[in-house]
């Protein structure tokens, strides 16, 4: 997202320094790693097409009148087009101009587009019949679509999707359970091309609707100064505690992810101000850079704007977008708990000095300048949970409500340059997601047609023995293996169609087996060798990626334990409960989070010993993965080494010499 927040004049402080609010962050807005910085008339050009793909997004969602097969290719079109202007075809192509390669491209993926459009009509009336153009566009289609993900996302993504390809294709010579008839390319191109079973199924309709229109609304609060807000709202709220630049991360991540839903934005957001001042008071850069990356992650799980495979559980359940909002908050709270108490039990064991609250803006300040510009946000939580209103209806009327605020206050005002900078930043970061979830559609095409998905669910139950520990087990290494190589949405696509239904099978809620796959497509973000989020903060805080990978990973590890938590209590999920089962699971979880926290910190009250830490792990297993039984074991031993250790330092809290983090 483009960050163009500037502070009032009147309000102008040190703390500004440290709040990130530069409105330059190079010289094309919503620039991303591997696009290009185009030089005029295209820079122009893309502005354009992108206002108008914005316009056309909010006229659709605003009127309700555009028929959805007709939205979502003219969206793939726009897609298309763009990618092929900005995203160059290698690392030696012209990192400032379109080739006539990239052009001609362009334009194959704007006709394929074209042609669904003109011909949907003669299309529905063959009845599953295809005619020659048709297979000659529909081949088009999916080598355009796959060279645009190779462009956009890396390589991964379109080599499982032409994998799948060639299942589909010589799947009769595969020996064993994943033996199929065998279909040919008429077949193939057919269903993935020409019924909403392929490439505009779904998971684009989906990216069509939803996704795009909250990447908007993030875009337009960016723009108007809501990044500005929620970074001094954090750092005025916590940066003056122990460890406070670190709670303040785990703060502000939290905070945005309630609009971007972007591990990334919200690393580049947040990051620049955050991780400058974890190391300005000790923490070190590899430990600054971890904080940061496992605070953005969570961003995804963070209502109301989640990450956008959040919108297609909605969709693959058939259950109200508000149903995945109340499900997630209490997880995503306890998410940002985990690394709150764990960033507060390093500064303390090590002593780290804080911030003076002469170095942190004043709340009253920063809620008098920038205070309204949360009456969108609490406007979409409204319009989504208590009046369960259509979300694709919420997002267009929180964005028409962004744009009235910005004009309570003068420094937040949106100009019709700053409208269409924030247009473009949105219509830039929805190109990824798009993208992916076009080419998940080949994927998830073939799965249909072939029967794949429920062939590896049945035997994903089969290798565990009927085990439902091993059969999570199993999901959540596949769901970090597929993850390592594939976006989250893809991945999430993937393994739900593929290990929620296993967990189904085995008994699972669906909304819990749709949660945990969610969440470990997520945490594959976090975990090493590839971590990829790491290599990003680590650019920031200027430390090695693999010890940034690595101890994001420990300071994350209560991420990896959440999606069992889940499974195994799903009264945390607020959905077909009492209140009584969700408050006595939430505090249960609470206290284990925290003794979480402790046993990875290896200090508590004051430092723990070896076995005083194995013994307290083994009672936080019990505590969040069994029932009634595990909390009647677990809170006794906890409640020994609690006071063992009271007794011990004499204090609530027990400091080192200072040191680095």
């Amino acid at each position: 997202m483009a960050l163009n927040d500037q502070p009032p004049e009147k309000i102008e402080q040190p703390w500004t320094e440290l709040s990130g609010s530069d409105s330059n962050q190079g010289d094309t807005v919503g620039t991303a790693r591997g696009m290009r910085k185009l030089k005029s008339p295209w820079k122009q050009v893309v502005r354009g097409i992108a206002v108008v793909m914005a316009l056309f997004q909010l006229y659709a969602a605003g009127t309700g009148t555009v028929d959805s097969w007709y939205l979502v290719a003219v969206h793939l079109g726009f897609v298309l087009c763009l990618i092929f202007i900005l995203f160059p075809f290698g690392p030696k192509s012209n990192p400032n101009t379109p080739s006539v390669i990239d052009l001609l491209f362009a334009v194959m993926g704007a006709g394929v587009s074209a042609y669904m459009v003109v011909f949907l009509t003669k299309i529905t009336q063959q009845m599953g019949q295809a005619t020659l153009p048709d297979l000659i566009a529909g081949g088009v289609a999916i080598v355009v679509v796959l060279e645009a993900a190779r462009r956009c996302i890396g390589k991964a993504l379109p080599l499982v999707a032409i994998a799948f390809i060639l299942y589909g294709l010589f799947g009769r010579y595969i020996p064993g359970v994943f033996q199929h008839i065998g279909y040919s390319v008429a077949d193939i191109i057919k269903i993935l091309y020409l019924t909403d079973e392929g490439l505009f199924g779904t998971a684009l309709e989906t990216s069509a609707t939803y996704i795009v229109l909250f990447i908007l609304f993030g875009a337009i609060m960016s723009q108007i100064g809501m990044s500005k807000f929620l970074n001094d709202f954090a750092l005025g709220a916590a940066g003056w505690m122990v460890g406070g630049p670190a709670k303040v991360a785990a703060l502000a991540s939290g905070l945005m992810g309630t609009i971007s839903g972007s591990t990334s934005a919200n690393v580049a957001t947040t990051g620049v101000m955050t991780i400058p001042l974890m190391k300005s008071v000790g923490y070190k850069p590899a430990y600054a850079g971890a904080v940061e990356c496992v605070a953005s992650a969570g961003g995804q799980i963070m209502p109301p704007v989640m990450g956008a495979a959040a919108f297609l559980m909605a969709q693959f359940l058939g259950v109200p977008y508000s149903t995945i909002i109340v499900a997630a908050a209490i997880p995503a709270i306890l998410y940002y708990l985990s690394v709150w108490t764990a960033v507060d039990l390093r500064a303390r064991k090590r002593g780290l000095k804080t911030l003076s609250r002469g170095e942190v803006p004043p709340l009253r300040e920063t809620l008098r300048n920038y205070g309204h510009l949360s009456i969108p946000l609490v406007a979409l939580l409204y319009f989504l949970v208590i009046r369960r209103f259509n979300p694709i209806y919420s997002a267009w009327l929180a964005i028409l409500l962004a744009v009235v605020v910005s004009f309570i206050r003068p420094h937040t005002r949106l100009s019709l340059s700053k409208l269409g900078e924030a247009f473009e930043s949105g219509v830039r970061s929805v190109l990824p997601v798009a993208v992916a979830c076009a080419a998940a559609g080949f994927i998830i095409g073939i799965m249909v047609l072939t029967g794949f998905g429920l062939v590896i669910s049945f035997n994903i139950v089969k290798l565990a023995f009927g085990s439902l520990i091993l059969t999570l087990v199993f999901g959540m290494i596949a769901s970090i293996i597929l993850g390592m190589g594939l976006p989250t949405t893809a991945c999430y696509i993937v393994t739900a169609l593929t290990v929620a239904p296993a967990l189904v099978r085995m008994g699972v809620d669906p909304l819990a087996a749709h949660m945990f796959v969610f969440y470990f497509a997520i945490m594959s973000t976090l975990t090493p060798p590839v971590a990829l989020s790491s290599f990003v903060a680590a650019g920031l805080a200027n430390a090695s990626p693999v010890e940034t990978g690595l101890t994001g990973f420990r300071l994350a590890l209560a991420g990896f334990i959440l999606p069992y938590m889940i499974v195994f209590k799903p009264e945390l999920m607020i959905v077909n409960t009492t209140a009584f089962s969700t408050l006595y699971a939430l505090v249960t979880s609470v206290v284990g989070i925290i003794m979480l926290s402790a046993v990875s910190e290896g200090f508590f009250l004051g430092n723990l010993s070896i076995p005083q830490r194995l013994v307290l792990a083994l009672g936080v297993a019990g505590l969040l993965l069994l029932g009634w039984m595990g909390d009647v074991i677990a809170l006794p031993i906890m409640a020994v080494i609690w006071l063992m250790q009271r007794n011990k330092s004499g204090k609530i809290a027990k400091y080192d010499l200072p040191g680095q983090a």
